[in-house]
């Protein structure tokens, strides 16, 4: 029965970490586009390529001709974590198992895809359909950080890696757009299907009844995941002038219905007298099936394109990204496999691990000059704050805090070809958490209290024929 409470403790801890890693604005990238992303995604008043698929579908019905577009990113995630996870009164805190040293991720680069191909229809005037493939969240990283504390002696080697994430969800986002009002107002219309992939392993700290240093017992949690999900977005774009066009659009809330696999190994440390339920020195594995909803936030946003004068685009943007409606994750028919001395299976229904999150607005400003004919160079610039409260915040969304995006680029035209260069920093605010916290009162803390740092590193690549 003592097992079978311990396993209890441990499946519920498992989500509140969990929780933590599925969802956020950390993982969520800047967005998509050579020529967008140039521009601080301050693009929905121009949405002049194919990205406007993405920001806003109206610009579609005025692309000058039919175009293919293939687009290849790469990324680097550079945060920073020294941890202050000890417990204790009076401050005088022990540590339960992670250093006080300063930790970085293994080192990677990541390589993301997009393609897209659209149509003008000569036939319906004004008509422009097509399909684009872009990947709008990607997160990977893997850490070493824990390590049993000293007299622990468990004979069994802990994961070199124990903290992974490893997210990414990608659209296919079919999209038309008709221009009306002799060409002054297009309306467009996208759906979005998406797929959601991700890996997750983390330590998990269950309490036990025993002293120091056998107080916590660690849980290495690995889970695989993957599931659908279905949205749309639609967009409008208002021609002034030929030197002034606004853009609204709204991207709906998209929920992905998630099944997948959970694995745990509850590591025991060597107590010659322990009961019979510590196994000294050893694990003790389960693994099992689960089921959940990932909730994806919606977003509306609006654009200005003014050009001061025929060489010169200027544009400005802001949106805002629902994020408050993971509030929870609701997890649903957990069922773990018994172990050699279980006689039933062990289920959760239900249960409700908190988020918290918070609204985001993001405001962004780009530029575009015509050097030559040619050759045309951009920049931009975007602010955007964190959703993450330090209460919820661990290390595997490192959306570590006020978000500052520095972005240039350029493009070359040759005949129907067009071949661009885009780079993008984004630099964060530093977070310090200095206390543990347990939102829901389950004594399971939902957060990694500690200092943090967070560079984002993007460069891409673009082609694109028009016929």
């Amino acid at each position: 029965m003592k097992s079978r409470f311990i396993l209890l403790g441990m499946i519920l801890a498992v989500f509140v970490w969990a929780g933590s890693s599925l969802a956020g604005g950390g993982f969520a990238l800047p967005g998509v586009g050579s020529k967008a992303l140039n521009m601080g995604g301050a693009f929905r008043g121009l949405a002049d390529d194919w990205s406007a698929a993405f920001w806003n579908p109206a610009g579609l019905a005025y692309l000058p001709n039919s175009e293919f577009s293939m687009n290849l990113y790469t990324l680097n995630f550079r945060p920073e974590y020294a941890p202050n996870i000890n417990l204790g009164e009076s401050g005088y805190g022990y540590s339960v198992g992670y250093p006080e040293e300063t930790y970085y991720p293994e080192d990677r680069a990541f390589f993301l895809p997009s393609f897209s191909g659209f149509y003008k229809f000569t036939q319906i005037e004004g008509f422009t359909g097509g399909v684009a493939f872009y990947v709008p969240y990607k997160l990977e990283s893997q850490w070493d950080l824990y390590e049993p504390p000293s007299g622990f002696d468990n004979d069994v080697p802990y994961p070199e890696f124990d903290h992974k994430t490893d997210i990414l969800i990608w659209d296919l986002h079919p999209t038309v757009a008709k221009s009306f009002m002799e060409g002054k107002l297009s309306l467009g219309l996208g759906l979005s299907i998406q797929r959601a992939d991700f890996g997750l392993r983390r330590t998990v700290l269950v309490p036990s009844i025993y002293p120091r240093p056998y107080d916590f017992f660690p849980v290495d949690v690995y889970m695989e995941t993957d599931g659908w999900g279905m949205g749309f977005n639609a967009g409008i774009l208002y021609k002034a002038s030929p030197k002034l066009q606004f853009g609204f659009s709204y991207q709906s809330p998209v929920d992905i219905d998630l099944s997948g696999n959970i694995e745990l190994e509850m590591y025991f440390p060597d107590i010659p007298t322990s009961e019979s339920q510590i196994r000294g020195g050893t694990g003790y594995y389960r693994d099992g099936d689960f089921e959940t909803t990932l909730p994806l936030p919606g977003e509306i946003g609006a654009g200005v394109m003014y050009k001061p004068m025929e060489k010169l685009t200027l544009t400005c943007d802001i949106s805002s990204a629902n994020w408050s409606r993971l509030e929870y994750l609701d997890t649903k028919d957990m069922i773990l496999t018994p172990g050699e001395q279980d006689t039933v299976y062990l289920e959760v229904r239900e249960t409700k691990i908190p988020f918290n999150w918070d609204n985001i607005t993001r405001f962004s400003l780009g530029g575009e000059y015509i050097l030559t004919e040619r050759l045309f160079v951009r920049g931009g610039y975007f602010f955007e704050k964190s959703p993450i409260p330090n209460s919820t915040f661990t290390l595997l969304i490192p959306d570590v805090g006020d978000k500052h995006s520095f972005n240039l680029g350029l493009s070359y035209q040759i005949d129907s070809f067009e071949f661009g260069y885009d780079y993008q920093l984004v630099t964060h605010k530093s977070r310090e958490i200095k206390d543990l916290q347990d939102v829901n009162g389950d004594h399971r803390f939902d957060n990694m209290p500690g200092d943090y740092k967070m560079l984002f590193h993007c460069s891409g690549l673009s082609f694109t024929y028009r016929f």
